[in-house]
């Protein structure tokens, strides 16, 4: 029982609760529920909640400021977001969805001030927000009906994109067989990075075969390699191909990037490879220059292929 003096959360955390109930009823299918209106008016309170009260009212506040000032982003440490609202749920610091544009309190706090989570970087504890609203409930971001045709394209000006990707490579060093016939992996680094193989020297062998790869773990990557286990298909492939190229004569030379930059715009930044998606732009810029220089044969399996 909540008695004088108490309060349960205050109105966000009801406003959280009722939120869990009308997700709940969906799953049920109460169609009722999904229709409700507020006598005598028209808007539907679905999809927009009452103005942001109680614990994440400074935040709004501060984003509504940053507006104010013309700020079209703001990239905030979860500790200065935690300091504005009398800190943060474990789940703030570990679960993407926490951080999501829905309709939950928390997130209606900053679409209220019409900014939305941008991105969010959990090993530096960092959140980007950008103005605009998006997201919000299923009901605010719309549903095309069925009868509606998609638009034709409508062709543009070409735009040229001018973008360089440098990476400092390590030497190479070689893969060899133990004792046991495993494959034997030079000690790499637990760290995120670009590797490059290239298996040459093979009798009858014409050019060299270039394989290239991208991991959040080189380490663990060649572990995978040596041991692949049964569902790893491209880990039983390699394992496949190092092992009967190795048998027949031929030499196997391994190479890793543990850090890259890209220019874009005559302006250049570190490409953390701490990201999967920057590891991929590395790995396909790497991909793309053997390909045009034209003296080995990728062995990556293309779509195509």
């Amino acid at each position: 029982m909540i008695r004088h003096g108490e309060y349960w959360s205050d109105f966000a955390e009801v406003s959280t609760i009722l939120e869990t109930f009308r997700h709940a009823f969906r799953r049920r299918k109460f169609r009722s529920f999904r229709n409700f209106r507020v006598p005598g008016n028209d808007r539907d309170h679905r999809a927009d909640f009452s103005p942001v009260t109680g614990k994440y009212e400074p935040l709004r506040q501060h984003l509504a400021d940053l507006a104010a000032l013309g700020r079209a982003s703001v990239e905030l440490t979860f500790a200065e977001v935690a300091a504005l609202v009398d800190g943060l749920p474990a789940s703030a610091f570990e679960n993407r969805q926490w951080w999501a544009n829905s309709s939950l309190t928390q997130a209606h706090a900053w679409r209220q001030a019409d900014w939305h989570v941008d991105k969010v970087h959990f090993e530096r504890q960092r959140v980007r927000f950008a103005r605009g609203k998006v997201g919000g409930s299923y009901l605010a971001r719309g549903r095309r009906p069925a009868t509606e045709k998609a638009a034709p394209l409508t062709e543009f000006e070409p735009v040229d994109l001018d973008v360089q990707v440098r990476m400092r490579w390590y030497l190479p060093a070689t893969v060899i067989l133990d004792d046991g016939g495993r494959l034997l992996f030079p000690l790499l680094p637990h760290s995120p990075g670009i590797y490059r193989l290239i298996l040459a020297d093979a009798p009858g062998q014409a050019r060299p075969q270039v394989y290239v790869g991208e991991s959040e773990d080189l380490r663990r990557r060649t572990g995978h390699y040596r041991r692949p286990g049964p569902t790893q298909q491209t880990s039983l492939r390699i394992n496949a191909l190092l092992q009967e190229h190795l048998q027949q004569g031929g030499s196997v030379t391994m190479a890793v990037a543990t850090s890259a930059t890209v220019t874009a715009g005559g302006t250049t930044q570190v490409l953390s490879l701490g990201r999967k998606t920057a590891r991929v732009l590395a790995e396909h810029a790497t991909l793309a220059m053997i390909y045009f220089d034209g003296s080995a044969d990728i062995v990556n399996r293309d779509k195509d292929s």
